[in-house]
């Protein structure tokens, strides 16, 4: 116990030390933070299209989303977003003075409102608000976007899972993109995750508006209309990930690119995670590093467990190389917790 214990406190200090000690660092660093669903997806190297995930945990796939287990007649859930009191901080200081007081209430509500799920036996419903995305060709997404506000680009989504058996699990989901209050575009992606024995196969595609593809973070590289596949294979205390993107469009920046990661639970209240990218068509690469902490499976009665891990805090950090350069450092945290 104690040698697990020190393990604990050594990676939790290494990455604070890490993140704390970024602004010294020689090369341009952006945080995407707080960030309420992707820090995950990013520690893994954007390799998650396999693996099953909880809502505040998301892949790309809707295929994924899994909540409690099928045989349960009817559950609800609510997801709240902590992390948006920073947000709320920024939004009081920078732009609460612009808005009418009705709309300032929903402001606040929406950035500390995560999302809302509910699961009748095979079927699962989420739809989560006002979560920030980026413009793909938006260079100034790496220039102060932690001082932007998470209300500027956001997406608007539901999103449908169907376990339509142990090994076959399908799924859906809609998205609408807004500038503030002002829509922007739709787009739509479904999935399909299969498990044959020992391991996952998945496959999603995604078709973005024509005003272009929308994307959580640096590292999330979808094109306009994008065909990703991937392969996991999952254990109780780790799994192991990879996956290809945007398969049939080989014109497309992103083609072929290889995306790997992994995730080891040392101990219950602690994940470790780490991956990895080669951008394809450039000497540019990345590493991902970061950590879930506290699984809140284990504060809760078994019935009221999900199916996947439950990490109330998630932290990421990645770093993208050129050739053996770094240039880019990319910060990540996801707070949330499930009623």
């Amino acid at each position: 116990m104690k040698s697990r214990t020190a393990v604990w406190f050594l990676c939790v200090a290494a990455l604070l030390l890490f993140v704390r000690g970024s602004d010294a660092l020689a090369f341009e660093w952006i945080a995407v933070a707080p960030n309420p669903a992707y820090s995950r997806d990013l520690a893994m190297g954007a390799s998650t299209l396999a693996m099953s995930f909880a809502p505040q945990s998301q892949s790309i796939n809707p295929a994924g989303l899994t909540l409690f287990s099928p045989r349960d007649d009817f559950h609800a859930t609510v997801f709240l977003n902590p992390g948006g009191l920073w947000q709320l901080k920024n939004y009081a200081d920078r732009e609460a003075g612009s808005r009418p007081s009705l709309a300032r209430a929903g402001d606040g509500a929406r950035l500390l409102l995560h999302g809302a799920a509910l699961q009748s036996h095979i079927i699962t419903l989420a739809a989560f608000v006002s979560q920030p995305v980026m413009a793909r060709d938006d260079t100034a997404r790496y220039h102060r976007f932690e001082q932007r506000s998470s209300l500027d680009y956001h997406q608007n989504s539901l999103s449908m899972s169907l376990a339509l058996h142990p090994r076959v699990s399908v799924g859906g989901r809609v998205d609408r993109y807004y500038r503030y209050d002002r829509p922007e575009g739709e787009s739509y992606s479904y999935g399909v995750i299969l498990r044959p024995r020992g391991m996952n196969v998945g496959v999603q595609y995604q078709r973005f508006p024509a005003s272009g593809a929308r994307v959580w973070h640096p590292l999330d590289r979808r094109s306009d209309q994008s065909t990703s596949a991937g392969v996991a294979v999952v254990r109780e205390t780790f799994t192991v990930s990879a996956q290809v993107m945007n398969l049939t469009q080989s014109d497309q920046p992103a083609f072929l690119e290889p995306h790997a990661g992994f995730e080891w639970r040392p101990v219950r209240a602690l994940a470790i995670r780490a991956g990895g990218v080669q951008f394809s068509r450039s000497a540019d690469w990345a590493w991902t590093s970061g950590i879930g902490l506290l699984d809140a499976n284990w504060l809760r009665s078994k019935v009221a467990r999900l199916l996947v891990p439950d990490d109330v805090l998630q932290v990421a950090v990645a770093v993208v190389y050129h050739r053996r350069t770094p240039r880019l450092g990319i910060g990540s945290l996801t707070c949330a917790w499930r009623l």
